[in-house]
């Protein structure tokens, strides 16, 4: 049996084969099961401090004897180990965890009444880890993307029952023009879901109250996903609109659900490669310039690049300037948003960056924005959402707005 700290994991890995496609065969090969000890922490919630240490030492002596020479044990989170048993089933390597869980409990607090308090969770190895294991950044973004993944797991649990975890999402298309060429030349995806048949858009203050949620992240997921068809269907044009897509930062700033997001990118057809802007929203302030490096290096090889959704205040751009962030984009759809969007609009432009008016009703509004030089702008007022997308189209004279 081979244990492996944190720090350790690229080892962890290598151990799987020399190369990609022996590590594959290996993992395939493989049960993974975590034991999570959060309950007996919080059951000896008092005595913890003094009993965690033993406890540590316990855990890795009784591993290291109970597992075979091929099976692996990774510490993960506090209070949750992993467990890889070798050419194991899923079905095999459970029922393996839960003798061992029953083992260690007993070895550590002797014979008690309630003999759950070990939990056992389980993340199935499949292609998709796969793919990934060599795009990982840093040994503790695997160990974050297995914990992510047994959290992942235990929401799925939680919401099986709730209405909205049932509902089907879906995606709607909008166009967006290009001012400076008065061009209909990008098309934006909408989330939506399908109700009674009809599809009904996920409005914006929806998508805010879903903020760092697991559903977010589903709904993020679902608007590529779903655009799969729309996006192949645009690939046998001649002249192909680039394309829109909107995700939460809680979705990308998680290795887990990022790289299940890339994943779903990569499904994509091959002219995304270099249509695809995406657009990350919710971005906390005064992030480091080596934390969006981080979340965007993933992504970056199989993208256009990406826009920042910004407030009235946003002034980070020497923060992402040596960074694939070409624009940013902002709502705002009454005379008074003008008083911050275009100050705004002028310090993206003394930058270099691309600006993206979003969500705009009204003609007048639509006006200025071309008066401004915004450029590119969507909403109502340039059409409305359709379920299919439209190639691109010349507007004619600039006058047609409103």
């Amino acid at each position: 049996m081979q244990h492996h700290e944190i720090g350790q994991v690229g080892q962890f890995l290598r151990n799987f084969g020399g190369s990609k496609e022996q590590a594959t065969k290996s993992l395939l090969a493989s049960s993974l099961q975590i034991v999570g000890l959060d309950q007996v922490k919080e059951k000896y919630a008092q005595q913890w401090e003094k009993l965690e240490k033993r406890v540590d030492q316990a855990v890795e002596a009784f591993f290291t004897k109970k597992l075979g020479k091929k099976d692996m044990f990774v510490k993960m989170a506090e209070s949750r180990f992993a467990l890889l048993f070798a050419d194991t089933t899923y079905e095999e390597g459970l029922k393996k965890a839960n003798q061992l869980a029953k083992e260690l409990l007993q070895l550590l607090f002797g014979e008690l009444p309630d003999q759950e308090v070990v939990s056992i969770e389980t993340v199935v190895l499949d292609v998709n880890l796969i793919e990934h294991i060599s795009e990982f950044n840093s040994p503790d973004e695997l160990v974050e993307y297995l914990n992510f993944a047994v959290s992942d797991v235990e929401e799925e649990k939680q919401e099986n029952g709730s209405s909205k975890a049932k509902e089907i999402n879906s995606v709607l298309f909008r166009s967006v023009v290009n001012c400076q060429k008065n061009l209909v030349s990008m098309t934006e995806l909408l989330p939506c879901r399908l109700v009674d048949g009809r599809k009904e858009r996920i409005e914006n203050s929806e998508l805010a109250a879903l903020h760092g949620q697991r559903e977010r992240a589903g709904i993020d997921y679902s608007l590529l996903h779903e655009s799969k068809a729309a996006m192949r269907s645009l690939g046998n044009l001649g002249n192909k609109p680039l394309v829109f897509a909107t995700v939460d930062y809680d979705t990308l700033a998680n290795s887990y659900r990022r790289y299940e997001y890339a994943g779903i990118i990569k499904q994509l057809p091959a002219y995304t490669l270099k249509h695809l802007v995406i657009n990350i929203t919710n971005i906390p302030d005064g992030i480091l310039n080596s934390r969006i490096r981080q979340i965007l290096t993933t992504l970056n090889p199989l993208v256009l690049g990406f826009v920042f959704e910004v407030g009235p205040d946003w002034n980070e751009f020497d923060t992402v300037s040596d960074l694939p962030v070409f624009g940013i984009s902002f709502f705002g759809d009454y005379e008074e948003d003008l008083l911050w969007i275009e100050p705004l609009i002028e310090r993206a432009k003394s930058h270099g960056f691309r600006t993206f008016w979003r969500g705009v009703e009204s003609d007048d509004i639509a006006r200025r924005a071309f008066e401004i030089n915004v450029d590119y702008l969507s909403g109502d007022v340039i059409g409305r959402v359709q379920e299919t997308p439209v190639s691109p189209f010349s507007l004619g004279r600039k006058s047609r707005i409103g």
